[in-house]
């Protein structure tokens, strides 16, 4: 493919795989840093790519890529207090910020299922593709992310706060 195509490829996805990316991540500059990797690696390898198959390429990377950068931050947290201060993050930029929380405190697993559901709007099928399981596991994945996220926006709805 040529390289004009790969131009409005990019044009036409980048923003769409820093959201994703952001989404999981939870940091704007990480996820700018996971998609900016992603289509490197995606432009070097573009003449092997197929059009048609370049966006579910591309997510899945992102995820995979979030997934690693997850595992860093879970290992820097661990060794955080013999290290210096912690770097601070940059709020969520969302306007629901206590639905974001919420869905943060999910496990990896169904937060990327939410992610790729409710914002990607994709389908059973697709997701499982996307995370390299099967769509049973999405299904599995999806109900208990509801139940959960169902049972803290309860709690967060009877708290004196409400939800804010």
């Amino acid at each position: 493919m040529s390289g004009a195509t790969f131009t409005r490829f990019f044009q036409d996805s980048g923003r769409h795989l820093v959201r994703l990316a952001y989404l999981l991540v939870g940091d704007l500059a990480d996820a700018e840093d996971v998609a900016q990797e992603v289509l490197e690696e995606l432009y070097r390898r573009w003449a092997d790519i197929r059009e048609d198959t370049a966006m579910a390429y591309a997510r899945t990377a992102v995820v995979n890529r979030s997934r690693s950068m997850l595992r860093r931050r879970a290992v820097a947290r661990r060794f955080a207090p013999f290290l210096a201060e912690r770097e601070q993050t940059a709020a969520a930029p969302l306007e629901d910020r206590w639905l974001w929380d919420l869905v943060q405190e999910l496990p990896r697993r169904q937060r990327e299922v939410v992610v790729l559901r409710y914002w990607c709007d994709l389908g059973e099928a697709e997701i499982a593709r996307v995370l390299g399981v099967s769509a049973g596991t999405v299904k599995s994945s999806a109900s208990r992310a509801r139940a959960r996220l169902a049972a803290a926006f309860t709690g967060v709805l009877d708290s004196p706060k409400g939800a804010q």
